[in-house]
């Protein structure tokens, strides 16, 4: 069962949040309880054989956390290192097996036959947002835990799919809040308007850009305006696909009155590559840069260690998103464009960056075209073919014309550009409302319209869901539920 699917939006999420407030309006442990039964059945939905990876994961963790808390000093690392242990032994085991036997088999010459494994969808983010809680836990950050609290923070279903990757003091709180088990209509209005936005994003942006990303990225010889045409589409696509799916998850828990930290920020607007990765998939970035790049020491201990960590934290960051070379070469092209950023940054000292309109317009250009490169490793099945279509962009196998692509493809390709580099994000639409109420400045205007929960923009958001139904039958899957 997907966001995107007539079972989501018209039995499972009405009937869900039905029960769900009127068991709030009694008593919050029973509206959680329901929630984390409810998140297990969505969890099932996909194959029941998931649920006990992840049941074998949240009881051991959450005993490990517990362990943590109560042992004395000597005994907090010991209980540590075994909790991260037995994370990536099961991470390892499920994920990398057979990519570790394969590339074994591919460097030795061996015959090792492939382990017959089934690999729990999302076991890379509910590994990771469990064990950012054990770290912080033995910083001594998280003094108690309430075992129900953990395990509908471990197994909550709007991000056990495909993201965000929960930290704990942005969601255990807000369980523990009674307050947030009451319907409200502020939560509802703004709920449905990100779901909407983000179901827009994947039916009716993403998900037509399709066409133009397989036909270059599935020929065998994919000419040079073929190319790039598909791996410009292949970076829209993914951004529209991904954030997609968070806005829906941030507005789908927004309904249940719990609020997940927004994941982008105009990524495509970033100035450079480090700006990228503050606005890409925010979540994963906060939990490289707290819980592995600063353990590794940071840029505590020069630039050379700083080049060394940041190389590191972008490898496994690769690594993470998949067991195939092609997505540790992702992760190791970032890195490597971080190392010359701020190597770039140490040999200019103090002089200021150059300014004005040109130059910014540069910088965002020549990262766009960064993170575009990077891509054709993300999308590419395997590195001979990222290879073949880098070739192909440098005009090695000549320059026609792209054939088999409707109009709609290319439209929806300059429609994406233009809503990508030049239109606010969601999290603009939404604080435009919600600073009203924290004494923040609004930050989100067309033509001089904010948004407000009335009757004018919910007509938008009605006409958008009905555009989104009427795609609804022919769908493609998140690129994002595959990690």
């Amino acid at each position: 069962m997907i966001f995107n699917s007539f079972q989501f939006l018209f039995l499972f999420l009405p009937i869900t949040l039905l029960v769900f407030f009127l068991l709030g309006r009694r008593n919050r442990q029973w509206a959680a309880t329901w929630l984390l039964l409810a998140s297990f059945f969505f969890y099932c939905s996909w194959d029941y054989r998931y649920l006990p990876a992840l049941l074998l994961s949240m009881g051991c963790n959450y005993f490990a956390c517990r362990r943590i808390i109560a042992a004395n000093p000597g005994r907090k690392k010991t209980w540590l290192m075994a909790a991260v242990l037995f994370n990536l032994v099961l991470l390892g085991y499920f994920k990398y097996a057979n990519f570790f036997i394969t590339s074994l088999n591919d460097l030795a010459g061996q015959d090792i036959q492939p382990l017959n494994i089934l690999l729990p969808i999302g076991i890379s983010f509910f590994t990771f947002t469990q064990l950012s809680l054990l770290v912080d836990a033995f910083y001594g950050k998280v003094k108690e835990i309430n075992g129900l609290d953990y395990l509908l923070f471990a197994s909550y279903f709007p991000y056990i799919v495909a993201g965000p990757v929960l930290h704990h003091k942005d969601m255990l709180p807000q369980f523990a809040d009674t307050n947030n088990y009451r319907a409200s209509g502020s939560n509802f209005a703004v709920g449905l308007t990100l779901f909407a936005f983000g179901l827009a994003k994947k039916l009716l942006i993403a998900d037509n850009l399709v066409p133009l990303v397989d036909a270059a990225f599935g020929s065998d010889h994919p000419q040079m305006i073929q190319a790039w045409l598909g791996v410009f589409a292949y970076s829209f696509q993914l951004y529209f696909d991904f954030s997609g799916y968070s806005d829906m998850a941030i507005g789908v828990s927004r309904l249940f009155g719990f609020q997940i930290p927004f994941n982008f920020n105009s990524p495509y607007k970033a100035s450079s590559v480090s700006d990228f990765w503050l606005r890409w998939h925010i979540s994963l970035s906060r939990f490289l840069r707290n819980y592995l790049y600063i353990s590794l020491g940071g840029n505590r201990f020069g630039q050379l260690a700083r080049y060394r960590n940041l190389l590191l934290t972008m490898l496994l960051g690769g690594l993470w998103h998949g067991a195939n070379w092609t997505f540790v070469i992702w992760g190791g092209l970032h890195g490597l464009y971080l190392c010359i950023q701020h190597g770039w940054r140490s040999l200019r000292g103090e002089r200021s960056p150059s300014s004005g309109k040109l130059a910014a317009f540069a910088n965002r250009a020549l990262t766009f075209l960064a993170v575009m490169i990077a891509w054709c490793f993300f999308r590419a099945p395997d590195v001979s073919s990222a290879l073949e279509m880098l070739a192909a962009m440098a005009g090695g196998n000549g320059f026609s014309l792209v054939t088999g692509v409707d109009s709609l493809g290319y439209a929806m390709l300059a429609f994406s550009a233009l809503v990508a580099f030049y239109l606010p994000n969601t999290n603009e639409v939404v604080l435009s409302f919600e600073s009203r109420f924290e004494n923040k400045p609004a930050s989100f205007s067309i033509l001089g319209l904010r948004w407000f929960p009335g009757l004018r923009w919910g007509v938008v958001t009605g006409i958008l869901l009905a555009l989104c139904l009427l795609s609804m039958d022919k769908t493609q899957d998140f690129i994002y539920a595959q990690f």
